[in-house]
Formats: structure tokens, C-alpha cells, sequence
């Protein structure tokens, strides 16, 4: 799950997939947690969020799992997969946020605007009540296009507070790196009208793995997996009953 929803945001995908499979997710640790918890950058690790999930899997008693990761959890994915390799059988990528910020070409107008703001709500509690101030008084009231509960860190101000620390944790980490370290079976998508993440970046993670394959959909947003019966899940599924034939 990406950093900051709700475990329910993917109910399209476990609805699609538990017949056939046996689903584990999780919601990121600490951002949502009730107000007056105190946090620091270090509690966001990248490394934390990768021992989040071993210890998830290990209390459900899975030994090796097909690992699925949107946006945000692509990254983390990538990460577990590296530290872990024994742990991870096939990787699945799905519109991943690599946060390539050094490379024009791999970012997009709506990653540089949420690197402003969330370098800054970072900094403090004072800084993050502007920035929440600010976008509460820009965005519209509602946006039938998007997934009901996707902009959940924005909601309080606490959440956005952690969710930029922790925004801060996850861009100090070398994708490009833990990318070139993957030997596993991969999948990554990508679609020409996500306006999160673009294409670009995707085909650059993808040029330094192993043994990976890429999709590009052209009519394809950042959402598709979290919407019933979409191409998105479809193109998993057919991708899942490929490797075992």
C-alpha cells in the first residue's frame, strides 16, 4: 500500500484476487496513529517500513510471497526485495514512485509541487499547518476521478505532518541502486495518462533489472489498481497465469 491509505482503498484488489490467492497488505506504520504520538524522521525509515512488512508476512507464516507494490510501495517493495531476496518468489510494480527528482525527464509537475510542499511540512508542526492550510483551501470539495479516500494524509493535519517526514525518509533512498540488485522475476506498470509518476521513470528502474518486464498502458492513470474490474488487475492476472503455465 502506498504510504498513508487506508487498507480498505484496495478492496477492488483483494476482491479480484482472494479467490485465487491467499492476500496479506498492511496500512504504513505511524502516519495514521491518533494525534499526540510523538515521531521523528528516523521512525520512517525506509529500513523500518521494510521490517514492517518481514514481520507481517512471518506472523501470517508466509516464506516466500509474490509481492505486489503501488506507488510508494513499489519503492518499498524494491527495498524488501533487496534485503531480503529469499522472501519474494515474483515482484510486482505497479506505477511506482521512484522520486527521480534529479532526472527532468522521470518527474512530473505534480511530484515537484508535492516535493515543495511536503519539504517544507516536514520541517515542523507550524510549517505543516500552512501547507495543510493552503492545499484544504485550494483543492475542490470533490473529485469523481479519483479514488474516495487517496488523499487521506491531507485530511488532518498530524497525517500530513508524518506523511512528509516520512516523504523525506523514502527520497533519501537510491531506487536507481536497489533496482540494479534485483535478480527476481518483475513486472512493472506504467500508463501514459498518470499524472503522479511518469512513464520515464518506470523505463528507467526497468532498464536496470535482471529479469524484469515492463507494461505501458496508453490510456492507463495511477488509480487502476484500486478500481473494479480495471485493466490494471487484469493485466496482473494474466502476467501471474503466464509464470505458472
Amino acid at each position: 500500500m502506498p504510504f498513508g491509505l487506508r487498507i480498505e482503498l484496495a478492496d477492488a484488489f483483494f476482491r479480484f484476487y482472494q479467490p485465487h490467492y491467499d492476500i496479506v497488505s498492511w496500512e504504513s506504520r505511524l502516519i495514521l496513529d491518533p494525534p499526540g504520538l510523538e515521531t521523528s524522521l528516523d521512525n520512517f525509515a525506509v529500513e523500518n517500513h521494510v521490517k514492517d512488512l518481514v514481520t507481517v508476512l512471518r506472523a501470517c507464516q508466509v516464506s516466500r510471497a509474490i509481492l505486489v507494490g503501488y506507488c510508494s510501495g513499489a519503492g518499498i517493495a524494491l527495498a524488501a526485495a533487496s534485503r531480503f531476496p529469499k522472501l519474494v518468489s515474483t515482484l510486482i510494480l505497479v506505477h511506482g514512485e521512484y522520486v527521480l527528482l534529479d532526472d527532468e525527464s522521470c518527474t512530473t509537475q505534480f511530484a515537484e509541487d508535492m516535493d515543495r510542499l511536503l519539504s517544507v511540512a516536514a520541517k515542523s508542526e507550524g510549517h505543516a499547518r500552512q501547507v495543510f492550510e493552503k492545499v484544504n483551501s485550494e483543492r475542490p470539495l470533490t473529485n469523481n476521478n479519483l479514488p474516495k479516500g487517496i488523499d487521506m494524509p491531507f485530511t488532518k493535519l498530524h497525517y500530513l505532518h508524518r506523511h512528509a517526514m516520512n516523504y523525506l525518509a523514502y527520497k533519501a533512498i537510491d531506487f536507481r541502486g536497489l533496482a540494479q540488485s534485483i535478480t527476481h522475476r518483475s513486472l512493472l506498470l506504467t500508463g501514459n495518462k498518470d499524472a503522479q509518476v511518469n512513464v520515464e521513470s518506470t523505463r528507467e528502474i526497468h532498464k536496470l533489472m535482471r529479469n524484469a518486464e515492463i507494461y505501458v498502458d496508453i490510456n492507463a492513470d495511477h488509480y487502476g489498481i484500486l478500481r473494479e474490474d480495471s485493466k490494471t488487475l487484469a493485466v496482473l492476472w494474466n502476467y501471474l497465469t503466464a509464470q505458472q503455465s
